[in-house]
């Protein structure tokens, strides 16, 4: 990846800044992870944590069938395809290298409108809806056409790298909705403005309005950092497509699946709506009662699929609110479980900031593994390796729980394709938002 550091480079500065008016700088952040900082830089990336059904080792699935636990799915799945990261960014190498060499007036400025450009009979069917949806007074109106904030928590360019990297042009694992609920098989939507424009604005006002729910009373940089975890996760999961699906009806930005949705539902949004509107920044009372209020619940359903990714639905807005709202019911859980039980709290003789790193991974990883894939291994790691001292190290900590995930997974885990997603499913996030932040985003893809 070192060699194709150069080419992304121009990527930023000629292809990625379009309106964005943003340019590298100085890099803010000089290592690698999500959740660390070393020299005002992060060190190895994160993890995310878990599910918070308890019973999410079994087998779950949307027709009501049963199957071999060892086959059992997540509750919120990894359903989409292999990351294939070297490919997708020689994709966009090649891309910039047709026109790289260039010498002409113009040439910066028909490089910076080339992302508006990619629209065609294929990959349009957004446009008429967000044209549509972009009209009025609403929220909705107003994320689809405001312009791009340069001091937006993520990156500006961060995001675009992360709509065009996961998938090609020409990936049909995406969803066109029709009035009437039923899906159909789409290729990749045209990233048009409006669509880049609603992506974006709509992501920073949720992570915006989520954050303080997420961690209450937790510092600004523990707040962002958490952020960048989220932005990892959803980066991997579906590129930050509204309308991303997998054969199994995992869908939208988070990529829900029907225990998930029922747990938000049952669990989390009644307070989610509460403490949306006390927020004292009007926008995000304004999420509720325009997503959460007027609209009705994403249905769990499988057949009723499309609430996970169509726009009139409120998606990404509404998609964006449930994956927080699930991974703050994820965090709460696994402090009941590891973090406050008083078998194991006592373990962790780490700074704040490095426990809050542990909890972060193991938020995320459990978005893959269910609740029980994360914190059976964990428990047993801290019973064996840690049964006669502390925690003192996050690092080797998160990397040994790497280890067990593969020795002693959860039940639902245990076959040997599962053992090997899971182990993997914290590297790979990692990897991918390693290059990005190193190539695209100035060393973080976080605005400190």
């Amino acid at each position: 990846m070192k060699t194709a550091a150069p080419y992304l480079y121009k990527l930023l500065l000629l292809n990625l800044c379009f309106t964005v008016g943003w340019g590298l700088g100085t890099p803010a952040m000089t290592s690698l992870d999500l959740s660390s900082k070393e020299e005002r830089g992060f060190s190895l990336p994160f993890r995310l944590s878990n599910n918070k059904n308890k019973d999410s080792d079994k087998k779950s699935k949307d027709d009501g069938s049963s199957s071999n636990q060892e086959e059992t799915a997540p509750v919120i799945e990894h359903a989409l395809d292999q990351i294939d990261r070297a490919k997708q960014v020689q994709n966009l190498i090649g891309k910039q290298d047709m026109t790289s060499n260039r010498n002409c007036e113009d040439c910066e400025r028909e490089l910076r409108s080339i992302r508006y450009m990619q629209c065609n009979r294929q990959n349009d069917y957004l446009e008429n809806e967000l044209e549509k949806l972009g009209q009025g007074h609403t929220l909705f109106a107003q994320l689809a056409t405001a312009k791009i904030e340069r001091e937006s928590i993520i990156k500006p360019a961060c995001m675009r790298m992360s709509m065009e990297a996961k998938f090609s042009a020409s990936s049909k694992v995406f969803r066109q909705c029709s009035p009437e609920g039923t899906g159909s098989a789409a290729f990749r939507p045209c990233i048009s403005e409006n669509y880049f424009k609603l992506i974006n604005n709509s992501f920073d006002l949720v992570s915006s309005c989520m954050k303080d729910i997420m961690a209450p009373e937790a510092s600004d940089e523990t707040q962002k950092l958490d952020v960048r975890a989220v932005y990892a996760l959803i980066n991997v999961e579906s590129g930050f497509h509204v309308n991303a699906m997998s054969g199994t009806g995992a869908g939208g930005i988070g990529q829900f699946t029907t225990p998930a949705i029922q747990d938000v539902n049952q669990n989390e949004l009644r307070n989610i709506r509460i403490s949306l509107e006390n927020n004292p920044n009007p926008q995000c009372g304004r999420l509720s009662m325009e997503f959460l209020d007027s609209l009705e619940p994403i249905r769990p359903q499988k057949a009723h699929s499309c609430d996970r990714i169509s726009l009139s639905n409120g998606n990404p807005i509404k998609n964006m609110i449930y994956t927080y709202a699930y991974l703050k019911g994820v965090k709460k859980d696994l402090s009941t479980m590891i973090f406050e039980n008083r078998n194991y709290k006592n373990k962790f003789k780490l700074s704040e900031f490095d426990l809050n790193k542990v909890k972060r991974a193991l938020m995320v990883w459990s978005h893959n593994t269910g609740p029980a894939g994360t914190w059976t291994p964990a428990k047993t790691l801290l019973n064996t390796f840690y049964r006669n001292r502390p925690v003192t190290d996050a690092d080797e900590f998160i990397n040994q729980l790497q280890q067990y995930m593969q020795k002693f997974p959860a039940s639902a885990n245990k076959s040997p394709a599962r053992r090997k997603e899971t182990s993997r499913y914290f590297p790979e996030i990692t990897s991918t938002l390693t290059n990005i932040e190193k190539n695209v985003g100035g060393g973080s893809c976080v605005n400190f």
